[in-house]
């Protein structure tokens, strides 16, 4: 089972069943991790309890993440899932999707994401992320993504999937819920810049150059610019960008986290060195040519 297939896995319940099996000292009974995490309830003196399909699902995507092992009746925890805090999981089931070759099913979620990211470029805006219905998004995304098909025999990415999809991004950081009287999302990689960022062995209080501060992260975001998902969609949609032009994805980021104070992007120095973001153009920074860390970054 996939993880978009899995749409009762959310990422909250993935969560929930790794903590119950962890404090089983790392196994547990399927029947009583169903029964931790499913209990049920009294009505009219009977004890109601959630369709077993619910818990299959949560299983299903935490297995397909890696985090649990089905053996048997048995179920053990991955040696390296993180069981002690929510954002670390949350880190280690982000690695291990960035991990994944294209050919495996679950890495359309963040290849949808790149597909998004490249788009946006050739675009140089967002507005049409939420200018589309739930039915031309997932059209176009399935036209732009490799053949394929999902364990439930549909395509890899459908309306039926957006849902759940949306869910693990805003869980990694790279998705928004905006602020208006019906609930609309949109990209955004600001809480996963700022967490890759603080993970990484970059300098503090130095200026770093354009070019090498982005080079850090296009491994740990292979979706966005340089990396090698980004890269693919790229060429996949015959989109030629113009050198040193960032997407509007990670313009954003970058903007929100100088407002923020997080890093500095420098903006005074060698023309020949500058990188030029795309997106808002109200900012009062379009292009920069370094960046400095701040020290009390967490």
């Amino acid at each position: 089972m996939s993880i978009l297939s899995s749409t009762q896995g959310t990422p909250e319940r993935v969560w929930s069943l790794v903590s119950i099996i962890a404090a089983g000292e790392g196994e547990l009974e399927r029947s009583e991790a169903s029964d931790w995490l499913n209990p049920g309830y009294m009505k009219d003196q009977q004890k109601i309890v959630e369709k077993g399909e619910a818990f299959g699902q949560v299983l299903g995507a935490a297995t397909a993440l890696g985090a649990v092992q089905a053996e048997g009746k048995l179920l053990r925890l991955h040696p390296t899932c993180p069981t002690t805090d929510i954002a670390a999981f949350a880190d280690w089931c982000h690695e291990q999707l960035c991990s994944l070759a294209s050919d495996q099913k679950d890495a359309v979620i963040l290849e949808t994401y790149a597909w998004v990211a490249s788009r946006s470029l050739e675009l140089r805006e967002t507005r049409w992320f939420g200018a589309m219905s739930r039915d031309e998004f997932a059209d176009a995304a399935a036209r732009a993504l490799p053949d394929g098909k999902d364990d439930d025999g549909d395509r890899r990415i459908n309306t039926s999937k957006l849902a759940s999809w949306r869910r693990w991004l805003r869980f990694f950081g790279l998705m928004e819920e905006l602020p208006l009287p019906v609930a609309r999302s949109q990209p955004s990689s600001t809480l996963r810049l700022a967490k890759e960022i603080s993970r990484s062995s970059l300098p503090r209080e130095t200026v770093i150059p354009a070019d090498d501060f982005l080079a850090a992260f296009r491994t740990t975001m292979p979706y966005l610019d340089g990396g090698q998902m980004f890269a693919e969609y790229m060429r996949r949609q015959g989109i030629n960008a113009a050198p040193k032009t960032l997407s509007p994805i990670l313009s954003s980021a970058l903007r929100d986290l100088h407002d923020a104070g997080t890093i500095e992007l420098k903006t005074l120095g060698d023309l020949s060195s500058y990188v030029r973001m795309t997106g808002d153009s109200k900012h009062g920074v379009s292009d920069f040519y370094a960046v400095e860390i701040r020290g009390a970054l967490q």
